[in-house]
């Protein structure tokens, strides 16, 4: 029997991954916890249960599902909004979108409900087209179409209707 070795070879190698399918992930992690950042700018921390990367080319995206969570964090103040979903996916511009059972939760106690929410990491703004609640100590807002800020402190509804309770 004989057995050989040789010195590695230096040379930097990456993963073989044109066998991978467009509908493959190149990347797997369970009950991960991500952080997202621009030079001290508004702050993103996502919890998932599961993680995939999926690449087309040269775009990747990342998909979460199994429980999403989203800290949102404010570069010029303590104020966070928390977003849960089933799941999401991370543009490669750094766009998240939200999926199914979205709800987010804002410093002031406002509360955001909608089966979809497209936060933009450049504008800091929330948007979506589908059906939302608005839900304050004080009043609930329903519509169709909304776009806010990350902090739910400025925002339009396109279609809205709601009710209130008065104090006498």
């Amino acid at each position: 029997m004989i057995i050989a070795c040789t010195a590695p070879d230096n040379q930097q190698r990456t993963a073989e991954i044109s066998y991978v399918g467009e509908h493959t992930p190149v990347q797997e992690s369970w009950n991960i916890t991500l952080t997202m950042d621009k030079k001290g700018e508004s702050r993103l921390e996502l919890t998932a249960g599961h993680f995939a990367e999926f690449r087309n080319g040269t775009v990747s995206a990342r998909h979460l599902d199994k429980g999403v969570r989203a800290v949102i964090h404010s570069a010029s103040s303590a104020d966070i909004t928390i977003l849960t979903a089933e799941r999401a996916i991370i543009h490669p511009n750094g766009d998240l979108e939200a999926f199914g059972n979205v709800m987010l939760t804002s410093s002031d106690s406002t509360i955001l409900k909608s089966q979809y929410i497209r936060r933009s990491a450049e504008k800091k703004q929330l948007w979506t087209d589908r059906f939302i609640t608005i839900e304050k100590p004080d009043q609930t807002i329903r519509g169709y179409g909304l776009e806010s800020d990350d902090h739910l402190t400025n925002y339009t509804i396109f279609k809205a209707s709601g009710e209130a309770e008065l104090q006498q």
